[in-house]
């Protein structure tokens, strides 16, 4: 008797337990069940855009055109080596929203357009001076869009450079990240923007950014069949040119490269460039120095009832060409020529200042300077800063260049084979 009620007493619990392990087996099988292909989507059922073009039309209208990878055309080895057709295809629609103009490819298309691989977008200066608020706001939004897209301004017809084709690349909107890349590293007259990085300047409280300039250069004939790529001469080429200077969404005006560099030296964002500079009693800049490990910094004071900006930068070099009277063999040398190259830096920095200032647009960054060093400084000021304030700032310069090297020789090779002559 008391076995059996020991059987009914326990019979509860276990029916407890058995339903405990049901319930986690169930939990546990139905993610398999769940994870499958029925979000799958074939390859050859997308059209992959590599890089977008943004035009408006007279009648406001956008404009939208999209580089159409191929895929066997660039399957085969080489840049243009086997080609026999161009190895993307460029096409258009149009809306009256940015979106809408997107969804009008099912109309002429045949395949789901997929911008996961989507690099650059290029705007022209028209639809840049009506506002890239909605261009922004469709690259946020959207999940199949990605806001780390490279962004370039041009003056012309953006539409224009997706047909260009690069003698290095196949697709020639990989070769603009390339070549922005190398630019941004190397060159330090450009730097690198992203959607999200015009984004986050334009959402700031500043509402300025600078995005670089884009275009055609060399010959007016352009380089839109495999057969002009395959020459050892292409006429037009995609170079970078000139920066874009935005306020509140909109184009404001362009910048020149050297103004564009020296607001990179202004903001601490060269990394590495090549600065020429000339002889004591010449014009031409004759001689290079290749700079690196760079630091800025910006203190505004205040002076009388506007602002005083003071730029500290700091950078150290290589040089790479010499080609002056004297030696480098003592320290004062070194001084004087270290001299020159800084004020062939001020002279650059305050050329992006000035022409900045015209614009009515800090792209030299003192608003965000001092919204850091003077919080209640900058609320007086923050509503008219662009347009009266900061075109009023006056700015000056503590510059500190060292050369670390002087290459295998103190002395030019003009210097050395004048000493020559004199000992023959």
């Amino acid at each position: 008797m008391r076995a059996r009620r020991r059987r009914r007493r326990e019979s509860p619990r276990r029916r407890m337990t058995l339903r405990r392990l049901t319930l986690a087996l169930l939990l546990t099988l139905l993610p398999i069940g769940a994870a499958g292909c029925w979000d799958r989507q074939e390859l050859n059922e997308l059209g992959i855009i590599s890089a977008t073009a943004v035009d408006v039309t007279e009648s406001g209208r956008w404009r939208i055109s999209y580089q159409l990878v191929i895929p066997s055309a660039i399957s085969a080895q080489g840049a243009y080596v086997g080609l026999s057709s161009a190895p993307f295809n460029v096409f258009t629609t149009e809306g009256e929203s940015f979106r809408g103009a997107v969804s009008r490819a099912t109309q002429e298309m045949s395949r789901r357009l997929y911008f996961g691989h989507n690099q650059i977008v290029v705007v022209s200066e028209e639809a840049a001076r009506k506002g890239i608020s909605e261009l922004i706001e469709a690259y946020m939004r959207n999940g199949d869009s990605r806001e780390t897209v490279m962004m370039f301004v041009t003056e012309g017809n953006a539409r224009k450079l997706l047909e260009q084709l690069l003698p290095m690349e196949k697709i020639s909107g990989a070769g603009i990240v390339r070549l922005i890349t190398q630019e941004g590293n190397h060159g330090g007259n450009f730097r690198q923007m992203t959607v999200f990085n015009v984004a986050q300047d334009l959402l700031g409280p500043v509402r300025v950014t600078g995005v670089p300039g884009i275009g055609l250069s060399g010959s007016d004939e352009p380089v839109d069949s495999v057969d002009a790529a395959k020459k050892t001469y292409t006429g037009a080429k995609i170079r970078l040119q000139r920066l874009g200077a935005f306020k509140e969404g909109r184009l404001v005006g362009w910048l020149s490269t050297h103004e564009a560099r020296g607001l990179l030296w202004v903001r601490g964002q060269a990394k590495e460039t090549t600065v020429s500079f000339s002889c004591p009693d010449e014009k031409l800049k004759r001689n290079s120095i290749r700079l690196r490990r760079t630091h800025a910094r910006v203190r505004p004071y205040r002076e009388g009832e506007g602002w005083r900006m003071r730029i500290e930068e700091s950078a150290e070099g290589t040089l790479l060409e010499y080609n002056c009277e004297g030696s480098l063999d003592k320290p004062q040398d070194l001084e004087r020529l270290e001299e020159r190259i800084e004020r062939e830096l001020r002279n650059d920095m305050e050329s992006g200042i000035r022409a900045s200032q015209r614009l009515g647009a800090d792209l030299a960054g003192f608003g965000q300077a001092l919204r850091l060093s003077d919080p209640r400084g900058w609320k007086e000021v923050e509503k008219e800063w662009n347009e009266q304030v900061y075109p009023q700032v006056r700015s000056e310069f503590d510059l500190h260049v060292k050369i670390a090297r002087t290459g295998r020789s103190n002395r030019s090779y003009v210097q050395a084979a004048e000493d020559a002559r004199r000992k023959e």
